[in-house]
Order: structure tokens, then sequence, then C-alpha cells
């Protein structure tokens, strides 16, 4: 595509400020001086929820007809419906992503799982074949295996499955694409999580902005980058209240689930003598109490604990869209607590009340917070950017993308 047929270079025509604009706005934007002269604007998603479920009801026939080997045609279909109907400045996205892609993905990821377990055989066999413990197996051997080393993979899994995505997208006839090592993040996710958890999780900020950071800055449209701005420090008053307010919040919720079951069992006549003994001498009778402690519980602690995380997730949102920017191009949001939890717990019932057939609705109520939160303050120079040289990995998202060696 030549710079002078590129649709780059077509300037933008002035809008009026909407007036439902984000108060935050691009003044809280990292980097150069706001510019009153750039342009707001929003995505547009434009998918209808029928076409979608036509597209996924055909998806889950396919699969019965085929014992499930179609996923990777009927995935591409679906990414390919709601990227073709997400626009951004008035141009839509487009996915060029292939099934046949996805199927050798997987079947190398069976390769390298079939390796994976003859290697276990061969250290149960020449190493522990004296077995230290009496209860200690080859099956045992595999799946201490799979935890230690299924960790860090999930976090290698996810940069390189976005990094596929990434290359099969365009935008105005331009590849999108990502740098990076996919073996670097998930060591440094790794380790950060680790140190996370080992400092009882007052650490999330450090993790949240260093692991944002470099799928931020790795991403590319064309030639064109993005920049992060965004620091632990700026957060962490924030993260701290909600920190400790958690733990007060899982009191109260402890507290008040102990007196609903005491006061239960006081109704139905059990004394504290009475109610050990279920435990001396299980039956489905204690089974089903100790269920329905468990989910009174469940519910107890759920309706204390999540709206406090909505809010900080809300909060974490907005501070890293607002600290991101591409070039000249800046982004805000101002999705709100309320919003958060409405999102999430919906999409939970969702998913839940339908068995997962729902999936569908999810994926549409997605776009549309996307569509509908997102600000973008300008464009870009189009004069300057060009057509990336790299092409990507050449499989999709199997085990040969997660050991980053999908270009041998």
């Amino acid at each position: 595509m030549s710079d002078a047929s590129s649709p780059w270079t077509q300037a933008v025509a002035p809008t009026s400020v909407p007036a439902t604009a984000p108060p935050q706005g691009p003044a809280a934007a990292p980097g150069s001086a706001w510019s009153p002269d750039l342009t707001p604007s929003q995505p547009v998603y434009d998918g209808r929820l029928g076409e979608l479920y036509a597209i996924y009801l055909r998806h889950l026939a396919m699969m019965l007809v085929t014992l499930g080997w179609s996923r990777f045609w009927g995935r591409t279909r679906i990414r390919r419906y709601v990227w073709n109907h997400l626009s951004v400045l008035g141009d839509r996205f487009e996915y060029r992503g292939r099934g046949i892609e996805l199927m050798i993905g997987f079947l190398l990821a069976l390769l390298l799982v079939a390796a994976w377990s003859g290697l276990m055989y061969l250290v149960w066999l020449y190493v522990f074949h004296e077995k230290p413990f009496a209860t200690f197996g080859l099956f045992d051997l595999f799946s201490l295996s799979v935890v230690l080393i299924g960790f860090p993979l999930a976090y290698v899994g996810h940069y390189a499955g976005l990094r596929y995505k990434l290359s099969r997208t365009r935008w105005r006839g331009i590849r999108c694409g990502m740098a990076g090592s996919a073996w670097g993040y998930g060591a440094i996710a790794t380790f950060l999580q680790f140190a996370n958890a080992m400092t009882g999780y007052l650490l999330t900020p450090v993790v949240s902005v260093n692991l944002a950071r470099p799928r931020i800055v790795n991403t590319r449209v064309g030639t064109q980058g993005f920049t992060f701005a965004g620091r632990a420090g700026d957060i962490y008053g924030r993260y701290l209240g909600y920190y400790f307010l958690n733990i007060v919040a899982w009191i109260a919720a402890a507290v008040a689930t102990f007196m609903a079951i005491g006061g239960t069992i006081e109704t139905l006549g059990f004394s504290s003598d009475d109610f050990l003994k279920l435990f001396a001498h299980p039956s489905l009778h204690t089974v089903v109490v100790v269920l329905l402690i468990a989910f009174a519980a469940y519910l107890v602690f759920g309706l204390l604990i999540l709206p406090l995380r909505c809010w900080w997730q809300a909060y974490l949102l907005r501070y890293l869209v607002t600290h991101s920017r591409a070039d000249n191009v800046l982004f805000a949001t101002a999705i709100s607590t309320w919003q958060m939890w409405g999102f999430l717990v919906l999409n939970y019932l969702i998913v839940l009340l339908t068995l997962g057939l729902g999936w569908p609705w999810v994926m549409h109520r997605t776009m549309k917070l996307i569509a509908g939160q997102l600000w973008i303050y300008g464009a870009p120079q189009g004069s300057e950017i060009r057509q990336p040289t790299d092409r990507g990995p050449g499989y999709g998202e199997g085990l040969l993308d997660m050991f980053d060696v999908s270009g041998v």
C-alpha cells in the first residue's frame, strides 16, 4: 500500500466535543501538554447479538458433528465477526487468522505434551526407580511437574496468544503486532506473582503496573508503537485503602456468617454439642449441612467483597488507560464502580444460569462496554506509519507459540 493511497493520510474531519465526555479527559494523560484541537471520538461496535448467536450455535452444532475438531474454524468465524463490527475513527478492524493455523498449533501442543510425558517416564524409570515414598507414583510425578511448569507457562501462553491475535488483526490495511519475548514476560510475571504472594499481596500495584507495561509498549499498529507512563507509586495510596478495607470486610463477613449459622442452628433446636456430633460421624445429612453453610458463607463474602473489588478494578482500569498513548493519540475512560460491578456480576450470572451457553452474550456486552466507555483524543499521523516487516507467528495459540519458537 503506497503512502499516496493510504487512508492514514486522510484528514480527520473536526467535530464538536460530546457533552458526555469523561470528566478526567485527556488532561490526565501523561506526556505533552493537552492541545485543545484534538478531536474526541469513541469506538463503535455495531454487532447484533442475534447474528453472533447464529454463528455460535452453528459452531456448537459443527462441534457435535466433528467431535470437536471444527472448533478452530468456529472460533475464527466468531473473531472475524466481532473484529469486523468494531471500528475506530470510522474504519473497521479486520481479522485475518485462519482455522488451520489454530489446528496446527493445537496438534503441535499435543506433540509437546506427549514429549513431556515421555520425559517424565524416563525420569521416573531412571531417577526414581526406587520409590522415595510408598504412595508416590508416575502419575503423581507428572502431575507435580505440570503444576510447577504450568504456572509460568500460563503467562507465557497469554502473551503469545495475544501476539498471535494482534498479528492477524488489520486496521486501515495496516497489520498490528506485538514485540517482546513471551518467555521474558512469563519469567517476570512468575517472579512478581511469587513475590506478591510472599508479602501478603501488598505488591499488587507493582505487579499490575509492571505486567501492563510490556503488553502496552510492545503493541504495534504497523510501525506505530504505544507508550505507558504509569508508576506503581501513583496508585499505592488507593490500593492500601482497598487492602485494609478488604480485611475489615472479610472479618465482618466471617462474623455475620457465624452469627447466621448459630441462629439457624438454635432455631432448628440443635445445641453446639449436637452440631459437633454431626461431624464426628459424617452422613448424608452432614454433607448437606456443610454445603448449605458453604453456600451461605459464599453469598455473604461475595456481597461484601465484590463491591470493593469492583471499586479497585475500575480505578486501576481508568489509571492504565489514561496513562497510555500512541504518539499524539491519547486515551481516557470514566468507567465507574457501579458499571464495573454490574458488568462482572451480570456476566457471571449469564454464564452460570445458561450453563455456558450465554458466552456470546458476555462477549457482546464486553464489546459494548469498551465502545461506550473508551474515549480517543486525536488521530494517528498516517504519513509516518508503515507496514511492519514482521508477519507474526506462523501458528496459533498452541504450546509452540508458548515456547516462542513458532517461527521455526
